[in-house]
């Protein structure tokens, strides 16, 4: 049976992905959104400081910031306003309350936290406190290893990105990864596991409870230090006085449209994963949304938008935080989803094979898709293939940190299973298979026969694969699998400069503005690198801290 499927114009999420209410109700994508006035009516005359310097394909997503004038009087005032109660924001507003400012932090959601759910590994250096404190616990696992230099740091990462992300930001990451990893400690966070990085010269932190339990560290500390915590009150449009400085934003509190007045403002509430047209616009061919992090949340890009209608400029939005590639509607874990990533024959729709297949980490099979037409490629197996599976451990851990690599018995069954369901393609040759499996018969013939010449010699002299996986395909019944590339969040919102300051269409600061995490841009910019582990929460992490010392400096010089 054959599965058709539009691969550029669906998305598709996983099964039991509880999506809330707020993450579904996106309107006003489409056509700029107007923004709330003071007294709950829609301003159809508020208009961005810059709106006549967005970019082409995103003047259109912007909420139009409120003039002050318009606001109304202030429901509440502080020194600084957090957007957003995840990973970021929470320690935004912790850090912030810390040093003494009156803080609010606004959560669209009835409880905070937003990705930590997912979060396992957060990246750390030498230099933090619990890698030098914790390593002799013989309570704590400690796999690390002395992590390079912050020269060593600061090269592999900007390398890994073309060189292309903000040196300045890169650099005071690097330099100030640890002060959020000691302040986490310093009020009572505890690691489970130390552990290095897959291939970077850094390390990591499971922390324990992992990120529910170092958000539960962060949320704490932001009470302590009286930070006002409002949870199902979601900000709507950011305000800005007569010179586009932002001075807090308009919420719904309590059901009513309030003017919350603020000195700074810091937004970070999570990307726009569950944005079904800003992920149509600006990740095309993508395949599903992986179950670990947003796929639940609220994250349909209100914060970018709100920013975009302050002034602010898109960055590379075109990324995710890639996930191992999918078989559409497959379900992770399963027997047909550990057998479609096995490192067999991976080929394009023309048959011609994409490469080395033994891969270690994610990003590799996540590129292999996004490159290739219409952003998926095959995985052909044979029968041999299908009972080595049944009999030996697998040859990937597709997951990386989750899964498992034990034979799986009922493989043979599982796939005829596929194949009556249409998510396994089959066929007694390797002409039927591409036939059924809509690869061009000829190219796919030509490249089994010289990968199976490459086996029987025992030397990949073309991809240098591994010899312990190299494998001819000569035993009938053929599979093959579909695969396109799933992934974690998006990574990148606004463009944000080295002091986490937004920046309007000139490259200048916004004043009193600033955005972190996956609502902010310029850090990632090849892609999301799995070898650099635990980047993401890592880089929430340290936006949201960074921030609440460069609002700090400017409040103190207003």
């Amino acid at each position: 049976m054959e599965k058709h499927a539009t691969f550029l114009s669906r998305r598709t999420f996983l099964t039991g992905a509880a999506l809330t209410g707020a993450a579904m109700a996106v309107a006003g994508v489409t056509g700029c959104a107007s923004a709330p006035s003071n007294d709950g009516k829609q301003s159809q005359t508020a208009q961005s400081p810059a709106a006549g310097n967005q970019p082409s394909g995103s003047d259109d997503l912007a909420i139009a910031a409120v003039s002050v004038g318009e606001a109304g009087e202030p429901a509440k005032e502080c020194d600084y306003l957090v957007i957003g109660g995840g990973n970021c924001g929470m320690m935004s507003a912790a850090h912030a309350s810390s040093l003494g400012l009156k803080t609010i932090l606004l959560e669209k959601s009835t409880v905070t936290g937003g990705s930590s759910v997912g979060t396992e590994v957060t990246m750390a250096f030498s230099d933090c406190k619990i890698m030098q404190e914790c390593a002799d616990d013989p309570n704590v696992v400690n796999a690390s290893q002395q992590t390079g230099s912050n020269n060593d740091i600061y090269t592999y990462f900007m390398m890994h990105n073309s060189w292309e992300a903000n040196a300045e930001l890169v650099s005071n990451y690097v330099k100030n990864n640890h002060r959020q990893h000691d302040f986490l400690y310093e009020h009572g966070a505890y690691p489970m596991m130390l552990l290095p990085s897959l291939d970077a010269p850094t390390g990591g932190i499971m922390y324990e409870g992992q990120g529910i339990g170092a958000f539960d560290v962060m949320q704490k500390a932001a009470e302590q230090y009286d930070a006002e915590i409002l949870t199902g009150s979601p900000a709507t449009a950011l305000v800005v006085d007569e010179g586009g400085t932002v001075v807090g934003a308009m919420a719904t509190i309590d059901g009513s449209n309030a003017y919350v007045k603020a000195k700074a403002v810091f937004v970070g509430t999570g990307g726009f994963s569950t944005n079904a047209e800003m992920i149509e616009r600006f990740i095309p061919g993508y395949g599903p949304i992986a179950w670990k992090n947003d796929s639940h949340l609220a994250h349909d890009g209100d914060g970018i938008r709100m920013m975009l209608g302050a002034g602010a400029v898109p960055s590379d939005m075109g990324f995710a935080q890639p996930s191992a590639s999918s078989v559409e509607g497959v379900t992770w874990d399963t027997p047909i989803d550990k057998a479609a990533r096995e490192p067999y024959l991976w080929v394009n729709a023309v048959g011609k094979r994409l490469g080395n297949e033994k891969w270690s980490v994610m990003d590799t099979m996540f590129k292999v898709g996004i490159k290739e037409n219409d952003y998926v490629y095959f995985n052909v197996i044979d029968s041999a293939a299908v009972k080595r599976m049944e009999t030996e451990p697998l040859m990937t851990n597709a997951r990386t940190v989750l899964g498992s690599m034990d034979p799986v018995p009922e493989m043979g069954e599982e796939l005829e299973k596929g194949v009556t369901s249409g998510d396994v393609y089959k066929g007694e040759t390797i002409e039927e298979l591409a036939e059924a499996a809509g690869i061009d018969p000829e190219g796919l013939a030509a490249t089994v026969d010289a990968y199976n010449a490459l086996a029987k010699a025992g030397e990949d002299t073309e991809f240098y694969k591994d010899p312990a996986a190299l494998f001819a395909l000569e035993e009938g019944p053929f599979y093959a699998f579909k695969l396109i590339p799933s992934w974690y969040s998006t990574l990148c919102g606004v463009k944000i400069d080295g002091k986490i300051e937004v920046v309007n269409a000139e490259g200048k600061p916004i004043p009193g503005l600033y955005a972190g995490g996956l609502d902010s841009g310029e850090f990632f910019k090849d892609n999301y690198n799995h070898g650099f582990s635990g980047g993401c929460s890592g880089y929430s992490y340290f936006t949201g801290f960074f921030a609440a010392d460069q609002a700090k400096e400017y409040i103190d010089s207003l």
